[in-house]
C-alpha cells in the first residue's frame, strides 16, 4: 500500500537494509553517507546518477556527479553515471521509496510497500505526464485544481490540459519555479499564453512536482515540459485518492501559492 514517508525514514530504513537501489539526478550529502556505510557494512548497493545533466554548460552538474561516483565506489558501491536519469526512486529490501526532487529534508516522500504495485508506476516521462493530463481532464471547476512544476512548457499534455480547463472557465492555478524562470524568455511567453486562456500562473521558489484537483492528486518527479527523444527521461508519476497523501498534497500546495508571486504579462500582453 502506498504510504506518505519523508526522506528520514527513508535514510533510517538504508541503515537497516541488505540491499539498496538508488536513482536520482544528483545526490545530498546526508544521502551519500548513509549509502557509503551501509556498502561498509556489507549491503549491496547500487547508485545510478545522471552523466549527461541538461542545461548544464559549464559542467557543474557532470563533474560533481562523477565525484559522487568515485567517492561511492571507494566504499564499495556499485555506482555508475547513466544519461536520461530524471527519476528519484530508491528500493530498499522490499519497499519502494518515491521523492519528487533529491532526497532533501522536507520533501514529498512516498513509500510502496507491494511490489505488483510498485511495477505498476510509471517510470517514464511521458507516461508519468500522461497520468497528471488525465487527472486534469477528468477535472471540473469546483475541484480546485493546482499544479506545480519546477519547469513548464508547452509540448506536453499537462499543458493542453491546464489550457483546457482555463478556456472552460476552472481557473485552474499553476506554480512555477523562480530560479527556472528567470531570463527563460520562452517559458515566460507560454505562461503569459496560459493567462490568456484563464490559468492563474504563480512564481515560487520551490521545485516540486505536483497537482491536486478534487480528491485526487497526482505525484512525480517529472516536469511539464517536453517529453520526445532525449527529453523522456526516467521519471515516475502516480495519481491516487488516498485519504492520507491528497490532503497533504492540497495543503503544501496551497501553502506555496499563498506566499507565491502573481506572474505578471509583458508590455506585450
Amino acid at each position: 500500500m502506498l504510504h506518505l514517508s519523508s526522506t528520514g525514514a527513508m535514510l533510517a530504513a538504508i541503515g537497516r537494509a541488505g540491499e539498496i537501489a538508488l536513482e536520482a539526478y544528483t545526490l545530498p550529502r546526508p544521502v551519500l553517507a548513509v549509502l557509503e556505510e551501509a556498502a561498509r557494512r556489507g549491503a549491496r548497493v547500487t547508485v545510478e546518477l545522471e552523466g549527461s545533466p541538461r542545461d548544464d554548460r559549464a559542467g557543474r552538474l557532470k563533474n560533481q556527479n562523477a565525484r559522487l561516483v568515485a567517492e561511492l565506489r571507494a566504499s564499495g558501491v556499485d555506482a555508475e553515471l547513466r544519461a536520461g536519469i530524471h527519476a528519484k526512486e530508491c528500493r530498499v529490501d522490499d519497499a519502494l521509496y518515491l521523492d519528487e526532487k533529491n532526497w532533501r529534508s522536507g520533501d514529498v516522500v512516498l513509500r510502496e510497500d507491494d511490489a505488483a504495485r510498485a511495477a505498476a508506476i510509471s517510470m517514464k516521462k511521458h507516461e508519468a505526464l500522461a497520468q497528471e493530463a488525465q487527472l486534469l481532464d477528468r477535472a471540473g471547476s469546483r475541484d480546485t485544481v493546482i499544479v506545480e512544476s519546477e519547469s513548464f512548457d508547452a509540448g506536453n499534455e499537462v499543458y493542453h490540459a491546464l489550457k483546457a480547463l482555463g478556456r472552460a472557465g476552472a481557473a485552474p492555478r499553476l506554480l512555477v519555479t523562480k530560479r527556472v524562470l528567470s531570463g527563460n524568455h520562452r517559458e515566460h511567453r507560454i505562461l503569459e499564453d496560459l493567462m490568456r486562456d484563464g490559468v492563474r500562473v504563480r512564481v515560487c521558489e520551490d521545485s516540486s512536482k505536483l497537482a491536486v484537483a478534487g480528491d485526487r492528486a497526482w505525484l512525480g518527479s517529472a516536469n511539464a515540459t517536453v517529453t520526445f527523444a532525449r527529453d523522456d527521461m526516467t521519471d515516475w508519476g502516480l495519481c491516487t485518492g488516498s485519504g492520507e497523501i491528497v490532503p497533504a498534497v492540497r495543503a503544501r500546495l496551497e501553502a506555496e501559492w499563498a506566499s507565491a508571486s502573481a506572474l505578471k504579462l509583458s508590455s506585450r500582453a
